[in-house]
Protein backbone atom coordinates (compact mmCIF):
# COMPACT_ATOMS: atom_id res chain seq x y z
CA UNK A 1 0.00 0.00 0.00
CA UNK A 2 1.27 3.46 -0.55
CA UNK A 3 1.23 6.33 1.74
CA UNK A 4 3.07 9.46 1.11
CA UNK A 5 3.57 11.46 4.15
CA UNK A 6 5.08 14.49 2.74
CA UNK A 7 5.18 16.03 -0.64
CA UNK A 8 6.98 13.29 -2.11
CA UNK A 9 6.02 10.12 -4.49
CA UNK A 10 9.12 8.11 -4.36
CA UNK A 11 9.97 7.36 -8.04
CA UNK A 12 12.26 4.87 -9.72
CA UNK A 13 15.59 6.44 -10.53
CA UNK A 14 16.77 5.20 -13.85
CA UNK A 15 20.09 5.60 -15.79
CA UNK A 16 19.90 7.07 -18.88
CA UNK A 17 21.17 9.93 -21.05
CA UNK A 18 20.22 13.34 -20.99
CA UNK A 19 17.42 14.92 -22.87
CA UNK A 20 18.16 17.37 -25.64
CA UNK A 21 15.23 19.23 -23.69
CA UNK A 22 16.72 19.54 -20.91
CA UNK A 23 17.91 23.65 -19.15
CA UNK A 24 20.72 23.74 -16.69
CA UNK A 25 19.72 24.81 -13.60
CA UNK A 26 22.62 23.85 -11.59
CA UNK A 27 26.71 23.26 -12.65
CA UNK A 28 29.37 21.95 -11.07
CA UNK A 29 31.39 19.69 -10.54
CA UNK A 30 31.46 18.81 -6.80
CA UNK A 31 33.00 15.69 -5.74
CA UNK A 32 31.54 14.28 -2.42
CA UNK A 33 34.29 12.25 -1.09
CA UNK A 34 32.99 10.68 1.41
CA UNK A 35 29.74 12.09 1.90
CA UNK A 36 30.71 15.81 1.77
CA UNK A 37 27.49 16.87 0.45
CA UNK A 38 26.21 20.37 -1.21
CA UNK A 39 22.87 22.58 -0.65
CA UNK A 40 21.62 23.70 -3.66
CA UNK A 41 19.43 26.86 -2.98
CA UNK A 42 15.38 27.12 -4.06
CA UNK A 43 16.09 30.09 -6.30
CA UNK A 44 17.89 27.50 -8.51
CA UNK A 45 14.46 26.08 -9.42
CA UNK A 46 12.28 28.95 -9.39
CA UNK A 47 11.82 27.72 -13.75
CA UNK A 48 10.69 24.14 -12.63
CA UNK A 49 7.24 23.59 -13.69
CA UNK A 50 4.58 20.57 -13.52
CA UNK A 51 5.79 17.84 -15.84
CA UNK A 52 9.16 18.53 -15.45
CA UNK A 53 12.26 15.77 -14.61
CA UNK A 54 15.60 16.55 -13.15
CA UNK A 55 18.70 14.65 -14.98
CA UNK A 56 21.82 14.37 -12.83
CA UNK A 57 25.24 13.98 -14.42
CA UNK A 58 27.32 11.98 -12.21
CA UNK A 59 30.92 9.73 -12.75
CA UNK A 60 32.53 7.54 -10.03
CA UNK A 61 35.30 9.30 -8.33
CA UNK A 62 37.57 6.08 -9.32
CA UNK A 63 41.04 8.17 -8.64
CA UNK A 64 39.17 9.98 -5.57
CA UNK A 65 38.95 6.84 -3.91
CA UNK A 66 42.06 5.25 -3.22
CA UNK A 67 41.46 3.33 -0.24
CA UNK A 68 40.45 -0.58 -0.78
CA UNK A 69 37.24 0.67 1.32
CA UNK A 70 36.64 3.47 -0.10
CA UNK A 71 35.91 1.91 -3.48
CA UNK A 72 31.87 1.95 -4.24
CA UNK A 73 29.75 4.45 -5.36
CA UNK A 74 26.58 5.53 -4.17
CA UNK A 75 24.60 9.09 -4.67
CA UNK A 76 21.79 10.59 -2.34
CA UNK A 77 18.89 13.63 -2.91
CA UNK A 78 17.16 14.97 -0.16
CA UNK A 79 15.04 17.69 0.28
CA UNK A 80 15.45 19.28 3.71
CA UNK A 81 12.02 20.83 5.77
CA UNK A 82 12.82 21.52 9.15
CA UNK A 83 15.30 19.40 9.63
CA UNK A 84 14.01 16.56 8.06
CA UNK A 85 15.01 15.05 4.49
CA UNK A 86 12.97 13.53 2.16
CA UNK A 87 15.06 11.50 -0.75
CA UNK A 88 14.24 11.90 -4.01
CA UNK A 89 16.14 8.68 -5.19
CA UNK A 90 14.30 5.59 -5.19
CA UNK A 91 16.52 2.81 -2.87
CA UNK A 92 17.25 2.34 0.85
CA UNK A 93 17.30 5.45 2.87
CA UNK A 94 17.12 7.56 -0.73
CA UNK A 95 20.56 5.84 -1.34
CA UNK A 96 21.55 4.47 -5.05
CA UNK A 97 24.51 2.80 -6.41
CA UNK A 98 26.43 4.13 -9.34
CA UNK A 99 27.68 1.38 -11.58
CA UNK A 100 28.41 3.69 -14.77
CA UNK A 101 29.57 7.18 -15.74
CA UNK A 102 25.60 8.07 -16.51
CA UNK A 103 23.11 10.53 -15.61
CA UNK A 104 20.36 9.85 -13.08
CA UNK A 105 16.37 10.63 -14.42
CA UNK A 106 13.86 11.57 -12.10
CA UNK A 107 10.27 12.39 -13.21
CA UNK A 108 8.93 14.95 -10.80
CA UNK A 109 4.97 15.05 -9.64
CA UNK A 110 3.46 18.20 -8.91
CA UNK A 111 4.30 18.22 -5.45
CA UNK A 112 7.57 17.09 -5.80
CA UNK A 113 8.02 20.19 -7.89
CA UNK A 114 6.20 22.54 -5.52
CA UNK A 115 8.39 21.32 -2.75
CA UNK A 116 11.95 21.73 -4.64
CA UNK A 117 11.14 25.24 -5.46
CA UNK A 118 9.97 26.09 -1.82
CA UNK A 119 13.04 24.16 -0.20
CA UNK A 120 15.79 23.42 -2.98
CA UNK A 121 18.11 20.06 -2.33
CA UNK A 122 20.58 19.03 -1.34
CA UNK A 123 22.85 16.29 -3.31
CA UNK A 124 25.48 13.85 -1.75
CA UNK A 125 27.17 10.73 -2.03
CA UNK A 126 30.02 8.43 -1.37
CA UNK A 127 33.02 9.63 -4.14
CA UNK A 128 30.46 10.31 -6.52
CA UNK A 129 31.17 13.29 -9.09
CA UNK A 130 28.13 15.71 -9.80
CA UNK A 131 28.95 17.82 -13.16
CA UNK A 132 25.58 19.30 -13.83
CA UNK A 133 21.95 19.64 -12.88
CA UNK A 134 18.92 19.96 -15.83
CA UNK A 135 15.39 20.32 -15.81
CA UNK A 136 12.68 19.86 -18.60
CA UNK A 137 10.47 17.72 -20.54
CA UNK A 138 9.79 15.20 -22.48
CA UNK A 139 9.55 16.53 -25.96
CA UNK A 140 5.93 18.40 -26.21
CA UNK A 141 5.79 18.21 -22.20
CA UNK A 142 4.31 20.39 -20.09
CA UNK A 143 1.04 18.82 -19.97
CA UNK A 144 2.17 15.57 -17.92
CA UNK A 145 0.19 14.44 -15.68
CA UNK A 146 2.49 12.61 -13.09
CA UNK A 147 1.83 8.81 -12.86
CA UNK A 148 -0.61 9.13 -15.58
CA UNK A 149 -3.46 10.16 -13.24
CA UNK A 150 -6.35 12.16 -13.36
CA UNK A 151 -6.61 14.39 -10.06
CA UNK A 152 -10.62 15.61 -9.32
CA UNK A 153 -10.85 18.53 -6.59
CA UNK A 154 -12.95 17.01 -3.82
CA UNK A 155 -13.38 20.09 -1.35
CA UNK A 156 -11.13 23.33 -1.05
CA UNK A 157 -10.76 26.27 1.43
CA UNK A 158 -8.64 27.07 4.97
CA UNK A 159 -9.79 24.68 7.60
CA UNK A 160 -7.70 24.66 10.84
CA UNK A 161 -8.20 21.55 13.11
CA UNK A 162 -7.78 20.08 16.53
CA UNK A 163 -8.83 18.01 19.06
CA UNK A 164 -12.13 19.23 18.97
CA UNK A 165 -13.59 16.97 16.30
CA UNK A 166 -17.27 18.24 16.03
CA UNK A 167 -16.24 21.65 15.19
CA UNK A 168 -13.04 21.04 13.61
CA UNK A 169 -13.26 18.76 10.76
CA UNK A 170 -14.26 18.62 7.11
CA UNK A 171 -17.32 16.90 6.24
CA UNK A 172 -16.78 14.74 2.52
CA UNK A 173 -19.67 12.37 3.71
CA UNK A 174 -23.03 11.62 1.84
CA UNK A 175 -24.12 14.44 -0.27
CA UNK A 176 -20.76 16.09 0.11
CA UNK A 177 -18.80 13.47 -1.03
CA UNK A 178 -18.26 14.48 -4.37
CA UNK A 179 -16.24 12.40 -6.61
CA UNK A 180 -15.59 10.10 -3.84
CA UNK A 181 -18.90 8.38 -5.26
CA UNK A 182 -16.61 7.27 -8.26
CA UNK A 183 -13.98 6.28 -6.35
CA UNK A 184 -11.92 2.95 -7.32
CA UNK A 185 -9.56 0.67 -6.06
CA UNK A 186 -5.64 2.53 -6.77
CA UNK A 187 -6.94 5.89 -6.30
CA UNK A 188 -5.19 8.33 -4.12
CA UNK A 189 -6.50 10.74 -1.51
CA UNK A 190 -4.30 13.74 -1.69
CA UNK A 191 -4.45 16.12 1.23
CA UNK A 192 -2.93 19.67 1.08
CA UNK A 193 -2.23 21.34 4.44
CA UNK A 194 -0.15 23.53 5.79
CA UNK A 195 1.30 25.01 9.31
CA UNK A 196 2.16 21.78 10.90
CA UNK A 197 2.45 22.25 14.52
CA UNK A 198 3.71 20.35 17.73
CA UNK A 199 1.56 17.01 17.68
CA UNK A 200 0.10 17.57 14.70
CA UNK A 201 -2.15 14.85 13.35
CA UNK A 202 -3.95 14.11 9.60
CA UNK A 203 -6.44 11.48 9.98
CA UNK A 204 -9.08 10.14 6.69
CA UNK A 205 -11.66 8.39 8.47
CA UNK A 206 -15.46 6.51 8.44
CA UNK A 207 -18.27 9.08 8.14
CA UNK A 208 -19.88 6.40 11.14
CA UNK A 209 -17.63 6.59 14.29
CA UNK A 210 -14.91 8.58 12.80
CA UNK A 211 -12.34 6.19 13.14
CA UNK A 212 -9.48 5.89 10.62
CA UNK A 213 -9.77 3.10 7.84
CA UNK A 214 -6.94 1.29 8.92
CA UNK A 215 -3.31 2.30 9.82
CA UNK A 216 -2.09 3.84 6.89
CA UNK A 217 -5.27 6.48 6.47
CA UNK A 218 -3.91 8.64 9.41
CA UNK A 219 -0.34 10.44 10.13
CA UNK A 220 1.60 12.54 12.26
CA UNK A 221 3.29 14.52 9.90
CA UNK A 222 6.49 16.71 11.32
CA UNK A 223 6.05 20.23 11.94
CA UNK A 224 6.56 22.95 8.76
CA UNK A 225 5.10 26.06 8.14
CA UNK A 226 5.26 25.08 4.41
CA UNK A 227 2.60 23.68 2.08
CA UNK A 228 3.06 19.59 2.33
CA UNK A 229 0.42 16.52 1.66
CA UNK A 230 -0.79 13.68 2.93
CA UNK A 231 -1.61 10.55 0.57
CA UNK A 232 -4.02 7.85 0.97
CA UNK A 233 -4.48 4.62 -1.65
CA UNK A 234 -7.60 2.86 -1.40
CA UNK A 235 -6.61 -0.43 -1.91
CA UNK A 236 -9.38 -2.76 0.03
CA UNK A 237 -12.71 -2.73 -1.99
CA UNK A 238 -14.22 -3.00 1.89
CA UNK A 239 -12.83 0.22 2.59
CA UNK A 240 -13.91 1.41 -1.05
CA UNK A 241 -17.62 0.58 -0.72
CA UNK A 242 -17.75 2.65 2.59
CA UNK A 243 -16.20 5.37 0.87
CA UNK A 244 -18.34 5.01 -2.39
CA UNK A 245 -20.93 4.66 -0.03
CA UNK A 246 -21.11 7.30 3.08
CA UNK A 247 -17.28 9.45 1.93
CA UNK A 248 -15.27 10.29 4.18
CA UNK A 249 -14.72 12.29 7.13
CA UNK A 250 -11.35 14.30 7.88
CA UNK A 251 -9.76 15.12 11.05
CA UNK A 252 -7.03 16.29 12.77
CA UNK A 253 -4.84 18.87 14.82
CA UNK A 254 -2.34 21.82 14.72
CA UNK A 255 -3.21 21.65 10.81
CA UNK A 256 -4.59 23.75 8.46
CA UNK A 257 -6.03 21.95 5.17
CA UNK A 258 -6.33 24.13 2.27
CA UNK A 259 -7.44 21.22 -0.67
CA UNK A 260 -8.21 17.74 -0.53
CA UNK A 261 -8.66 15.90 -4.21
CA UNK A 262 -8.91 12.31 -5.75
CA UNK A 263 -6.48 11.29 -8.65
CA UNK A 264 -7.63 8.13 -10.51
CA UNK A 265 -5.19 5.90 -12.54
CA UNK A 266 -5.34 4.24 -16.14
CA UNK A 267 -5.17 1.21 -13.70
CA UNK A 268 -7.49 1.75 -10.82
CA UNK A 269 -10.59 -0.43 -11.27
CA UNK A 270 -13.84 -1.09 -9.29
CA UNK A 271 -15.01 -3.72 -7.17
CA UNK A 272 -17.20 -5.35 -3.40
CA UNK A 273 -16.48 -6.97 -1.03
CA UNK A 274 -18.47 -10.01 -0.48
CA UNK A 275 -17.79 -11.76 3.00
CA UNK A 276 -19.09 -15.53 3.64
CA UNK A 277 -18.69 -16.33 7.17
CA UNK A 278 -17.55 -19.31 8.95
CA UNK A 279 -21.45 -21.72 8.03
CA UNK A 280 -19.29 -21.18 4.63
CA UNK A 281 -22.34 -19.61 2.84
CA UNK A 282 -24.37 -16.31 2.59
CA UNK A 283 -26.96 -14.25 1.19
CA UNK A 284 -25.54 -11.27 -1.01
CA UNK A 285 -26.96 -7.96 -3.14
CA UNK A 286 -26.08 -4.93 -4.57
CA UNK A 287 -27.54 -1.82 -5.28
CA UNK A 288 -26.08 -0.38 -8.48
CA UNK A 289 -23.45 -2.71 -9.42
CA UNK A 290 -22.96 -5.43 -11.88
CA UNK A 291 -20.52 -8.05 -10.54
CA UNK A 292 -18.42 -10.80 -11.85
CA UNK A 293 -17.81 -13.98 -10.00
CA UNK A 294 -15.75 -15.35 -12.62
CA UNK A 295 -12.74 -16.74 -11.36
CA UNK A 296 -13.06 -15.39 -8.03
CA UNK A 297 -13.01 -18.44 -6.26
CA UNK A 298 -16.36 -18.41 -4.36
CA UNK A 299 -19.60 -19.49 -6.16
CA UNK A 300 -22.79 -17.51 -6.18
CA UNK A 301 -26.14 -18.36 -6.89
CA UNK A 302 -30.02 -17.52 -8.00
CA UNK A 303 -33.33 -19.15 -6.49
CA UNK A 304 -34.60 -20.40 -10.35
CA UNK A 305 -37.69 -22.38 -7.86
CA UNK A 306 -39.23 -23.15 -5.12
CA UNK A 307 -41.62 -26.04 -3.95
CA UNK A 308 -42.72 -26.65 -0.69
CA UNK A 309 -39.35 -28.11 1.90
CA UNK A 310 -37.16 -26.85 -1.04
CA UNK A 311 -35.55 -24.08 -2.91
CA UNK A 312 -33.45 -24.84 -6.35
CA UNK A 313 -29.93 -22.60 -6.35
CA UNK A 314 -28.63 -22.26 -9.90
CA UNK A 315 -25.28 -21.06 -10.19
CA UNK A 316 -24.60 -17.31 -11.78
CA UNK A 317 -21.39 -15.98 -12.79
CA UNK A 318 -22.95 -12.51 -13.99
CA UNK A 319 -24.69 -10.82 -11.03
CA UNK A 320 -26.70 -8.09 -12.14
CA UNK A 321 -27.29 -4.49 -10.38
CA UNK A 322 -29.97 -5.32 -7.35
CA UNK A 323 -29.79 -8.72 -7.43
CA UNK A 324 -30.34 -11.27 -4.52
CA UNK A 325 -28.22 -14.21 -4.50
CA UNK A 326 -26.50 -16.91 -2.33
CA UNK A 327 -23.12 -17.21 -2.23
CA UNK A 328 -20.83 -19.94 -1.02
CA UNK A 329 -17.16 -21.09 -0.81
CA UNK A 330 -14.35 -20.25 2.02
CA UNK A 331 -14.80 -17.95 4.75
CA UNK A 332 -13.42 -15.23 4.19
CA UNK A 333 -13.78 -11.97 2.36
CA UNK A 334 -13.43 -11.86 -1.75
CA UNK A 335 -12.76 -8.70 -3.81
CA UNK A 336 -15.17 -8.88 -6.74
CA UNK A 337 -14.95 -7.06 -9.73
CA UNK A 338 -17.28 -5.00 -10.99
CA UNK A 339 -18.24 -5.07 -15.18
CA UNK A 340 -21.08 -3.51 -17.53
CA UNK A 341 -24.62 -3.87 -17.39
CA UNK A 342 -26.15 -7.44 -17.90
CA UNK A 343 -29.40 -8.26 -17.88
CA UNK A 344 -31.90 -8.87 -15.38
CA UNK A 345 -33.38 -12.17 -13.96
CA UNK A 346 -36.36 -13.46 -15.60
CA UNK A 347 -37.13 -15.63 -12.37
CA UNK A 348 -35.26 -15.04 -9.15
CA UNK A 349 -36.83 -15.49 -5.30
CA UNK A 350 -34.54 -14.01 -4.11
CA UNK A 351 -35.11 -10.35 -3.07
CA UNK A 352 -32.00 -8.08 -2.79
CA UNK A 353 -31.80 -5.67 0.01
CA UNK A 354 -29.18 -3.68 -1.77
CA UNK A 355 -26.65 -1.04 0.14
CA UNK A 356 -28.90 0.20 3.17
CA UNK A 357 -30.61 -2.02 5.44
CA UNK A 358 -34.23 -2.57 5.22
CA UNK A 359 -37.29 -3.48 7.06
CA UNK A 360 -39.65 -5.91 5.65
CA UNK A 361 -43.37 -6.58 6.98
CA UNK A 362 -45.09 -10.12 7.67
CA UNK A 363 -45.55 -12.66 5.51
CA UNK A 364 -49.28 -11.65 4.13
CA UNK A 365 -51.46 -13.81 1.52
CA UNK A 366 -49.90 -14.24 -1.71
CA UNK A 367 -46.46 -13.28 -0.50
CA UNK A 368 -44.37 -15.55 2.26
CA UNK A 369 -41.19 -14.00 3.14
CA UNK A 370 -38.18 -15.73 4.38
CA UNK A 371 -34.72 -15.11 6.10
CA UNK A 372 -32.02 -16.63 5.68
CA UNK A 373 -30.49 -18.16 9.02
CA UNK A 374 -26.75 -18.64 8.25
CA UNK A 375 -25.93 -21.05 11.34
CA UNK A 376 -28.83 -23.24 10.61
CA UNK A 377 -28.05 -22.83 6.71
CA UNK A 378 -31.88 -22.87 6.00
CA UNK A 379 -34.68 -20.08 5.62
CA UNK A 380 -37.09 -19.25 8.22
CA UNK A 381 -40.69 -17.67 7.47
CA UNK A 382 -41.00 -13.82 8.79
CA UNK A 383 -43.45 -13.74 10.87
CA UNK A 384 -43.33 -10.05 12.32
CA UNK A 385 -41.62 -7.15 10.59
CA UNK A 386 -37.69 -7.51 10.31
CA UNK A 387 -34.79 -5.66 9.47
CA UNK A 388 -32.61 -7.36 6.83
CA UNK A 389 -28.96 -5.73 6.89
CA UNK A 390 -27.11 -3.82 3.55
CA UNK A 391 -26.18 -6.03 0.83
CA UNK A 392 -28.11 -9.50 1.98
CA UNK A 393 -30.79 -10.91 0.57
CA UNK A 394 -34.40 -12.87 1.69
CA UNK A 395 -36.60 -15.16 0.17
CA UNK A 396 -39.81 -14.61 -1.13
CA UNK A 397 -42.11 -17.05 -2.77
CA UNK A 398 -46.08 -16.59 -3.47
CA UNK A 399 -47.60 -19.32 -1.32
CA UNK A 400 -45.67 -20.63 1.91
CA UNK A 401 -42.90 -23.56 1.48
CA UNK A 402 -42.50 -24.55 5.26
CA UNK A 403 -42.46 -27.95 5.46
CA UNK A 404 -44.54 -29.76 7.81
CA UNK A 405 -41.29 -31.13 9.67
CA UNK A 406 -37.90 -30.37 8.85
CA UNK A 407 -36.62 -27.38 7.17
CA UNK A 408 -36.54 -26.15 4.03
CA UNK A 409 -33.46 -27.75 1.91
CA UNK A 410 -31.18 -25.78 -0.90
CA UNK A 411 -30.63 -27.94 -3.57
CA UNK A 412 -27.49 -26.33 -6.10
CA UNK A 413 -27.76 -27.25 -9.43
CA UNK A 414 -24.38 -28.15 -9.96
CA UNK A 415 -24.17 -30.83 -7.52
CA UNK A 416 -26.39 -32.93 -9.87
CA UNK A 417 -30.12 -32.25 -7.96
CA UNK A 418 -28.79 -33.52 -4.78
CA UNK A 419 -30.33 -31.22 -1.63
CA UNK A 420 -28.81 -30.42 1.45
CA UNK A 421 -30.16 -32.68 4.03
CA UNK A 422 -31.27 -31.20 7.00
CA UNK A 423 -29.71 -34.33 8.85
CA UNK A 424 -28.35 -33.85 12.81
CA UNK A 425 -25.71 -35.56 13.66
CA UNK A 426 -23.61 -36.77 16.27
CA UNK A 427 -19.97 -35.01 16.15
CA UNK A 428 -18.59 -37.65 18.18
CA UNK A 429 -19.10 -40.26 15.63
CA UNK A 430 -15.14 -41.22 14.14
CA UNK A 431 -16.08 -40.84 10.08
CA UNK A 432 -14.45 -38.62 8.42
CA UNK A 433 -16.29 -35.22 7.08
CA UNK A 434 -15.41 -33.17 4.52
CA UNK A 435 -15.97 -29.47 3.76
CA UNK A 436 -18.34 -28.41 0.53
CA UNK A 437 -14.01 -28.64 -1.13
CA UNK A 438 -13.37 -32.19 -0.34
CA UNK A 439 -10.25 -31.14 1.92
CA UNK A 440 -10.96 -33.33 5.19
CA UNK A 441 -12.15 -31.79 8.68
CA UNK A 442 -10.85 -33.88 11.99
CA UNK A 443 -13.19 -31.42 14.01
CA UNK A 444 -16.13 -30.10 12.42
CA UNK A 445 -18.14 -27.18 13.63
CA UNK A 446 -21.47 -25.92 12.46
CA UNK A 447 -21.92 -26.00 8.64
CA UNK A 448 -22.50 -27.66 5.95
CA UNK A 449 -20.12 -31.01 5.24
CA UNK A 450 -20.23 -34.20 3.37
CA UNK A 451 -20.25 -37.56 5.73
CA UNK A 452 -21.07 -41.25 4.76
CA UNK A 453 -21.35 -39.68 0.87
CA UNK A 454 -24.18 -37.29 1.93
CA UNK A 455 -24.52 -33.78 2.72
CA UNK A 456 -25.35 -32.97 6.03
CA UNK A 457 -25.85 -29.74 8.16
CA UNK A 458 -24.14 -29.76 11.88
CA UNK A 459 -25.78 -27.24 14.02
Amino acid sequence: MKQIFTTLLLLTAAIISANAEMRTVWTGPHSTGGWSGVDIPSTNFSSLEYGDKLVFSVERDIDGATAANQTYYQCQVNVWVDGVGTPILNGENGVINIENDDDIEVNLTNEQVDLIKQNGMSINGHYVIFNNITAGTEEGGGDITPDDGTASEVWSGSKSLGWDFENNSINLSYDSKGALANAKIGDIITITYTNAGENANIRIGNPNGWEAFDSDSETSPAASTGEQTFSYEITEASILGIIQRDGIIITGNAVTITKVELTTYPDSYDAVAVTIGTEGIATYSKSDKTIDFTNSGITAYYASAVETGRVTLTPISIVPEYTGIIVRGEAGTYEIPVVTDAEPLMTNYLRAIGDWEQQISASAEGASLYIFNESDVTFSLVAAGTTVEANKAYLETPTDITPAEGSIELEFEDEGGTGINNIEIDKTEDDNYYNLQGMRVEHPTRGIYIHNGKKVIIR
